[in-house]
């Protein structure tokens, strides 16, 4: 079982999603969001002390409009080659040069004519600063991967469809989109500038308020459409479809040229972000584009385990499900390669490899200890058996013998002292008499007499017949080795038959105890 925690860094918020996950199921066991004003490790070290505990692997996207998406589209599809060529070609797209680049890409689609990849770029520099902000605040992700791209985790939440649909995370400054199709992945995704606080300029400027102030009436009071209460609440609805204009525009440009380039129809939009829980935001932007736009859902565990509807939560929740997410299928985008290989294990290693040389040098000594007492006490207890072997063959043997197998030896030999001593005993021997006798027919003795080497024994039955059977089941027995029968008789009153029977006792050695 692993704890992943989806750490979304927001220009408003940052947000944080601790997923539990198992085989091929995952449990959203916290959430917590910290919102900051510039400060990003305050917020960070603010949400990271929220409940989260025991964290195996951190996910982040990089944060910002730092990222830039390039399609790339080349003639083969082989993974080898694609890493070879790659190079070359985002090269010839970036303004600065490639070695300043940190980059990675994703398959988009495949077919005969080649390989459709989507390539996103950061510069170095700005990559390392943010590890290193991280890196201060003990977070080492394992995964720093692309905004919209990640959203691909959540296409399983969408309706079933063959179509595409849209998946849109209205940021504050940014909003990130990925179009797919469940059964393909991402195929589109780009990020642009615009979201919440677009809409919060809009309000100051029609109000002429400062953003602080538009930015809380915003939260407490803005609505769309049928949403819209009173003249103020009018008068800011038409503020904030001014303020979207622009987000407008670079949404219908991206769903228009993904359904030019795939020859595939969008057949909804998916809102998430938080930008998107302004009320009535879903039924204009369904205007708008044409489409039908609706907010997305998580899965009924995952919202059962939140305050209530926060739509803001998807690109942690993605992140999250990117860590432990697995297939061929599976997101692979991801910038930490190369010189920002993730080394964190290797590392805590190397400060570790001190006390674990330690360690296994105590536990060396401990051993060797453990030995030498354990060979002490046994060499002990060997003289103690040979002292008392030595002492019972004296006694008996009139000699000292230390090897138990030659005392064992002597001890049992005809000519020792416990050679006289019987094998079986009256006991035994009456015992194996009544065990052989037939249970079929009654059978009594009214006197049995027994020494070491026969049984002399006066029975009674109730027929002469059973008298060959009593004779015959006393014979099987290995130490009965000669039955003599004697006189047969019957009673007075002629319903039983008395008979006497001598029986030589001869044991084999085996069957000696």
């Amino acid at each position: 079982m692993a704890r992943i925690l989806g750490l979304d860094l927001g220009a408003y918020s940052v947000k944080g999603v601790l997923l539990e996950t198992a085989m091929r199921s995952s449990t959203l066991r916290h959430f917590a969001e910290v919102r900051h004003t510039g400060d990003l490790k305050a917020a960070v070290t603010e949400l990271l002390g929220k409940s989260f505990g025991l964290i195996d692997q951190v996910v982040v996207s990089v944060p910002g409009l730092s990222m830039a998406t390039h399609p790339i589209a080349l003639p083969f599809s082989d993974p080898k080659r694609i890493e070879s060529t790659l190079a070359f070609e985002v090269e010839e797209q970036l303004p600065f040069d490639l070695s300043e680049a940190a980059y990675d890409y994703q398959v988009a689609s495949v077919d005969a004519a080649g390989s459709q990849l989507l390539v996103g770029v950061v510069k170095k520099d700005e990559l390392t600063r943010l590890l290193e902000t991280l890196r201060e605040l003990k977070v080492e992700p394992r995964i720093v991967t692309h905004p919209a791209l990640v959203l691909q985790n959540l296409l399983p939440l969408t309706a079933p469809t063959e179509n595409a649909v849209a998946v849109v995370d209205l940021g504050h400054e940014r909003t990130c989109v990925a179009v797919g199709r469940q059964s393909v992945g991402v195929e589109l995704a780009r990020t642009f500038a615009g979201g919440g606080l677009a809409l919060t300029k809009a309000l100051a400027t029609e109000f002429k308020i400062p953003i602080p102030e538009a930015q809380t009436w915003k939260d407490d009071h803005a609505a769309l459409g049928e949403h819209v209460v009173g003249p103020d609440a009018e008068r800011a609805a038409n503020a904030f479809i001014r303020g979207m204009q622009s987000i407008l525009r670079e949404l219908k440009s991206t769903l228009k040229s993904y359904s030019a380039r795939s020859k595939h129809t969008i057949d909804a939009v998916y809102l998430c972000g938080g930008t998107a829980k302004l009320p009535g935001l879903a039924e204009q932007l369904s205007a708008d584009l044409g489409v039908p736009v609706k907010l997305l859902e998580l899965p009924n565990d995952a919202k059962a385990a939140l305050p209530g509807p926060t739509p803001q939560v998807c690109q942690a929740y993605a992140l999250a499900q990117r860590g432990g997410a697995s297939g061929a299928k599976a997101p692979r985008f991801n910038l930490r390669r190369n010189e920002f290989a993730f080394k964190s294990d290797l590392d805590f290693i190397s400060d570790k490899l001190g006390q674990l040389a330690t360690f296994a040098s105590v536990l060396l000594v401990l051993l060797i200890a453990s030995g030498i007492v354990r060979n002490t006490v046994l060499e002990r207890r060997e003289k103690a058996v040979d002292a008392m072997l030595c002492d019972i063959t004296n006694r008996y043997l009139g000699r000292c013998e230390k090897n138990f197998d030659i005392a064992l030896n002597m001890l049992q030999g005809k000519e020792s002292p416990a050679a006289a001593i019987p094998k079986r005993s009256a006991v035994s021997l009456l015992a194996d008499l009544t065990r052989v006798l037939p249970t079929e027919f009654p059978v009594s003795a009214d006197q049995i007499v027994i020494d070491l080497d026969r049984i002399s024994a006066r029975m009674e039955t109730d027929s002469s017949k059973h008298v060959e059977d009593i004779v015959a089941a006393i014979k099987n027995e290995k130490c009965f080795r000669e039955v003599k029968e004697g006189k047969v008789e019957k009673s007075k009153d002629g319903s039983k038959v008395q008979f006497r029977l001598d029986i030589q006792i001869d044991c084999p050695a085996e069957t000696s105890s």
